[in-house]
């Protein structure tokens, strides 16, 4: 008659799991993980932005908020790989005998099936999010359309040239005044360009036989900078200018000076 306390069963699922995370492998990993995805977490909420350019309008608002958000979602991910890579670099194998193979982590199910489900809820609030950020910039888009003033951005090697049809004024900077919905018609005479004014968190092609088009708000006084984003020659690095948000007396004051008259 045979011992039933011989028979040995298969550990279950939760069995397997509770023992992964008994292994001291697996828990300094974790320490190093945990670590690491705090420090990260930091970084994005009270750094990440100082690091960035001035947040001058609403599209560089919502760019900033949008890499602090998608830095946390991936603060965790981060935290499980380098805390394996900390792990292993600290305990790295010295010497001319190579030591014994270690669990294999793929065939255990519950963790394979654990971070497939936790990276994936990951992805998916990132995927949910942007979405959500590019729906509100439409309906703002759609809100403001009626308001907006509208600048014809040309570029050619290797000068950027603008123009306001409705007030009749052109010039090599882009002057704006604050508070005001812009439309951007972009184009080129020549090769592709980049419009980049960095700033204000807009960059869209310039683009010889098609019209781009971009819009923002400016919320905010001061200088920003006016860039090529894309290679298009001998001088693309030179071929910058600068611009300047205004309040509407200083900016009207502006198109009268250059000729123009006021809306």
């Amino acid at each position: 008659m045979s011992d039933h306390n011989d028979v040995n069963l298969k550990p279950t699922p939760g069995d397997r799991l509770k023992n992964f995370f008994k292994r001291s492998d697996v828990i300094q990993s974790t320490i190093f993980g945990v670590i690491v995805t705090i420090v990260f977490v930091i970084l994005g909420g009270k750094f990440y932005t100082k690091w960035m350019p001035n947040v001058m309008s609403t599209d560089m608002k919502a760019i900033e908020r949008l890499m602090v958000v998608f830095t946390w979602i991936a603060a965790p991910v981060c935290g499980v790989v380098l805390g394996i890579a900390l792990y292993t670099f600290l305990n790295r194998h010295s010497g001319d005998t190579p030591p014994p193979d270690g669990p294999a982590t793929r065939t255990n199910g519950p963790v394979v099936l654990g971070w497939s489900v936790v990276t994936s809820l990951f992805a998916l609030v990132a995927v949910i999010y942007g979405i959500t950020e590019m729906n509100s910039s439409s309906l703002a888009t759609a809100k403001n359309a009626e308001d907006a003033m509208v600048v014809n951005v040309v570029g050619n090697q290797w000068v950027w040239s603008f123009e306001y049809p409705e007030l009749g004024v052109q010039s090599h900077e882009l002057m704006l005044p604050i508070n005001r919905p812009v439309t951007f018609h972009v184009n080129s005479v020549d090769v592709n360009h980049s419009f980049w004014p960095v700033q204000l968190g807009v960059k869209i092609d310039a683009n010889k036989l098609a019209e781009t088009i971009a819009d923002t708000t400016p919320t905010k006084l001061g200088e920003f900078d006016v860039k090529c984003a894309e290679l298009c020659g001998l001088y693309h690095a030179y071929m910058e200018t600068t611009g300047e948000v205004m309040t509407k007396d200083d900016f009207d004051n502006w198109v009268i000076a250059q000729g123009g008259h006021t809306a």
